[in-house]
């Protein structure tokens, strides 16, 4: 299967908005979520993926098809001495899932800009800790830590923040 990443243009923000609405249902599995009144979830920093520079909105196509989304920022969740890029959310759609779309898209992602990441993982969602380890305990990826996180979520949660740095960027 050829997994591949398009960032999502001005004009592909409605299918994003879509898509990140399945999504955002099934993370309310681990941090409670309510629809609003019309039953579209919330996601405040959304518009800003196509108005700041430093944010970058993917989907994630496998064999040509979307298959997922991930969006990037620089949003900081422990202090590293250098700059960092996080992921902010990645999802894979369910009928995409076991066939390693993620782990491959998930590389792809953090080697096409290089650098030093961080990315915060629920505490509650135990299956995206082995998924995360499991995609950058590999060549290229460096330094890989993980961290005791913020309170951030629902009832002051810490999350587990994995830090890693990729040495070559490939485009």
């Amino acid at each position: 299967m050829r997994i591949e990443l398009e960032e999502a243009a001005l004009s592909d923000k409605a299918a994003m908005f879509d898509m990140m609405q399945g999504y955002i249902a099934e993370f309310s599995a681990f941090e409670p979520t309510e629809p609003d009144e019309r039953g579209i979830y919330p996601y405040q920093p959304f518009d800003s993926y196509w108005e700041e520079p430093e944010r970058h909105p993917f989907f994630i196509l496998a064999d040509g098809q979307r298959a997922g989304l991930a969006l990037v920022n620089r949003n900081h969740y422990v202090h590293l001495w250098h700059p960092s890029r996080s992921i902010a959310e990645f999802y894979i759609m369910p009928g995409f899932r076991r066939e390693r779309v993620g782990t491959t898209a998930a590389r792809l992602l953090v080697r096409s800009f290089g650098g030093w990441w961080q990315l915060m993982m629920h505490p509650k969602n135990i299956p995206s800790h082995s998924f995360w380890r499991q995609t950058f305990d590999a060549p290229g990826f460096n330094e890989v830590k993980l961290r005791r996180g913020p309170r951030w979520y629902d009832g002051g949660l810490r999350g587990t923040v994995m830090t890693f740095k990729v040495d070559q960027r490939v485009r």
